[in-house]
């Protein structure tokens, strides 16, 4: 038998990598698709809410306060499927990424516009990718990961 430095992965390890890779990218996928309905959430709702008379400043705070609670509901119950009903804290947790996500993309689009001359669309698109990908990965580790102290699963394998 020859030497081979190769370490052969057992096929039931590969399905099950493979499961838990493709479950991640629909996680992703659920993630980008409630982030599509919460921007029309929040435009709807602005939108409306203008019609109405009210000022900019209190429309377009009104509709993303509508449109927060919408995307942790939906997060909560489609994206990352938690069993449990949602909690305060998560709520906070998810509130507090959200604004600080909000904050830290404003930083970072006006640095590349005001700072580095970068035109518009490109910084903004920067700040889209930066906001997508830390806000998944802050809340599907974070917000909505397993909380210490909570239910333990059993497996008998």
């Amino acid at each position: 038998m020859p030497f081979s430095t190769e370490y052969e992965v057992p096929e039931k390890s590969k399905l099950r990598m493979s499961r838990k890779f493709q479950n991640e990218i629909w996680m992703m996928v659920r993630y980008g698709f409630v982030g599509l309905l919460n921007t029309g959430v929040f435009s709807l709702t602005a939108y409306l809410l203008s019609r109405k008379g009210l000022h900019y400043a209190v429309y377009t705070a009104l509709g993303y306060i509508v449109a927060i609670v919408f995307s942790f509901l939906m997060n909560t119950l489609f994206t990352f499927r938690k069993s449990e009903s949602p909690k305060l804290g998560m709520f906070g947790r998810f509130v507090l990424v959200t604004i600080t996500l909000l904050i830290l993309v404003q930083g970072i689009q006006a640095g590349l516009i005001e700072i580095m001359n970068t035109k518009e669309v490109p910084a903004i698109i920067v700040g889209m990718l930066f906001y997508t990908g830390v806000g998944y990965t802050l809340n599907r580790l974070w917000v909505f990961g397993k909380q210490k102290g909570g239910p333990k699963k059993h497996c008998d394998n």
